[in-house]
């Protein structure tokens, strides 16, 4: 008797079994201004570059993407999700679109310009 007693009050209360473990907790938001060095390949090239995002008045972020392939383009919409950033810039060829994973100081990522797209990899230049 005492062994079920036993057994349904480890039931009942769940003491017997063990607990999961807390989940880890999430990073805060990414502050995705800064400066950021970049390394990507366009159709068999390297190209390397630079990003700039500013905090803009009133709320948002503006910014410019620099590259040794392309002019100066200045970027229009910078989305943070958790550790996730896109850029939009507009260029006569269409949107340039930059969407980066970080994780810390180091991003992933891919772009999408003029018909074309590619992976890059970089990190944040303090």
């Amino acid at each position: 008797m005492t062994k079920t007693l036993g057994l349904l009050s480890c039931l009942v209360l769940a003491a017997c079994s063990p607990k999961a473990p807390p989940a880890p907790p999430q990073p805060p938001p990414l502050d995705p201004a800064g400066n950021f060095e970049f390394v990507t390949d366009a159709q068999g090239t390297a190209v390397t570059g630079s990003i700039e995002i500013q905090k803009a008045d009133g709320g948002g972020y503006s910014g410019w993407l620099y590259t040794s392939a392309t002019d100066p383009l200045p970027i229009g919409s910078v989305t943070v999700e958790g550790q996730r950033v896109t850029l939009v810039g507009d260029t006569p060829d269409g949107p340039a679109t930059l969407v980066l994973t970080f994780a810390g100081d180091a991003f992933t990522g891919s772009w999408n310009y003029a018909g074309m797209s590619g992976m890059m990899s970089g990190k944040r230049v303090r």
